[in-house]
Parts: structure tokens; sequence; C-alpha cells
């Protein structure tokens, strides 16, 4: 037992100097450098953005997860991000504005093209992609922050290519594309969903690549003590963002309970007969839980649907 323990006070003893080694080996000034250029707004940017858009909207509406990835690849949002999360560290007003111009001006034509499609295609139908960017719970909102955090690390250690990954986990280009798509079909409980994820992963990774970048020792004007309100500021900002996801979440968990409960009801009332759920749809509304089944079956159960529906 001893020897555990002394194993285990050796492996943390090394972490943190290995920690503090990689605090202090930071070029600061580099860095934020790359961060800033990377994050604003250029022609390179606008053309990777609308490409991006359309193959999103494309492989959304094919619902193809192979082709929505290539989306996420493709995608140059990343840059601006961790550009606003820095400036907020720096507070460095001037490229904070930049970079939210740089987003703002680049969601425009992303959702323009994704509109576009959508009035031009024949497919109007959401499909299971459109469908899984509508509802972000508070697991979305966690990916976009473990992300923000790895999208920061690979800056400041200066891993770029990490970001890739980083593109692909937080799916920040297929969101806008579904925002477009609900637009284009007028389903605006769509379009309200999928701009509701885009935000929580835009503002979640602005706000995690603020406090990483304060880890690795970024002030304002690179020497400055920090004023004491940041932190408190990114604190209450992030639980303000909880707080809708949490009860989306709670409202997922009784839908999946709805759901095996309801698979339960159809076991017990076609007991004996050869039948199988075909269509099961449970959905959280305000006062009640909403479910739609359709069942196949060889065999008729006589009241099938008044003893599901009491049950």
């Amino acid at each position: 037992m001893s020897e555990r323990n002394t194993t285990a006070r050796e492996a943390r003893g090394l972490a943190l100097r290995l920690l503090v080694r990689a605090r202090r080996d930071v070029k600061h000034q580099e860095v934020a450098q790359s961060v800033y250029e990377n994050g604003g707004l250029s022609g390179r940017y606008l053309i990777m953005t609308v490409i991006s858009a359309a193959i999103a909207a494309l492989g959304l509406m094919l619902s193809s997860p192979a082709v929505v990835i290539g989306a996420m690849l493709v995608s140059p949002m990343m840059g601006p991000i961790v550009a606003l999360g820095f400036s907020l560290t720096l507070l460095d007003w001037r490229e904070l504005k930049r970079s939210l111009a740089a987003l703002g001006i680049g969601f425009g034509p992303a959702l323009a093209v994704a509109f576009v499609l959508t009035i031009m295609s024949p497919l109007k139908e959401p499909t299971a992609e459109i469908l899984a960017r509508t509802r972000p719970n508070f697991f979305d909102l966690l990916i976009a922050v473990f992300s923000g955090i790895a999208g920061a690390y690979a800056v400041v250690r200066q891993r770029g290519e990490t970001i890739i990954g980083v593109a692909i986990a937080t799916a920040l280009m297929p969101p806008v594309a579904t925002v477009g798509f609900g637009l284009g079909t007028g389903d605006m409980g769509i379009a309200g969903g999928a701009f509701f994820l885009f935000m929580t992963n835009l503002v979640a990774i602005a706000l995690a690549a603020t406090l990483t970048a304060g880890f690795f020792g970024f002030r304002p004007h690179l020497g400055e003590r920090p004023a004491p309100w940041r932190g408190l500021a990114v604190v209450v900002v992030f639980a303000l963002l909880s707080a809708p996801l949490v009860l989306s979440l709670r409202a997922i968990g009784l839908e999946s309970r709805a759901t095996a409960e309801t698979r339960i009801a159809v076991d017990e009332i076609f007991s004996g007969a050869d039948s199988r759920i075909t269509l099961l749809d449970v959905r959280a509304g305000k006062d009640q839980m909403d479910v739609s089944a359709l069942i196949s079956t060889r065999t008729l159960v006589p009241e099938a649907q008044a003893r599901l529906q009491e049950r």
C-alpha cells in the first residue's frame, strides 16, 4: 500500500512539473499574433464558409454523415471563435470586435446558401441528421467546452493541426445549415433549435478558450494583473447558458423513460401476438408527454389502442 501511495505521489509530482513547464514555455506574443491572424475576416474565410455551408446543407438533406463530416472539416469558423476567447482574456476590445465581425459576416452568407439550396431542393422532409441538430442539451455544452479547451491548447502549444479534430467534435457549420433548412421550409421549430445549438457551441468554445488562455498565463496587455470581474463574469455567463440546456436534458430523459415504458406496455398488450413496433415517436410537451406508436401485427388485439392510451 505504501509503495502504491509513493508511486501515486511521484506521478502527481511529475504531472505538476510538466504542467508548470508547459505554462512557462508558452511564447505569448507569438501565440497571440497567430490567433489574431487566423481569426480575422478574409476572402479565404468567406469562400471556405460558403463552401462548407453548401456541403453541410446537402449532407443534411441527404442524411449523409460522411458529407456532414466533410463540411465540418472545411469550416473555418473555429479561428474567429478562438480569437474571441483570447481577446476576452487579453481584454483586447479591438480584436474582440474584429472576431465578432468575422463570425457575424461569415454566418450571413452561410445561412443564405443553406436557405437557397433548401428552396431549390425537392427534399423538404427533415432527416435524422437535421433533427439531431435541433434539440441541444447539456452534453452538447460539455462537448463544446472540452473542444474549446482542446482548440485553445492546440493553439497555445502551436499544434494547429489538432484543430481539425476539434471542428469535427463541435460541428459548428451543420447547425447553421440546419437553420437555413428550417427557414427554407418554414419550420421555425427546426430553425430555432438549430440556432440555439450553434450559439451554445459558439459561446461555450469562446468561454473555454478564455479560461484556457488565462490558465497559460495570458493577461491583459501580456503583463498586467487580470481584472477580478472577468473570471466571475465567465462563470455567470456559463451558468446562464447551462440552465436551459439542463432543462432540455431533463426533457430528453423523460422521453427516454416514456419510450421504455411504451415498449413494455406494447409487449404486454400484444403478448402472444406476432407484432413489432414499426414507429415510435415521443415528445415532451409543457404539461404532458405525447406518444405516437405504429404497431405491425399479424393478430388483432381487441381494444389495443384504448388500453395503450390508458396505460
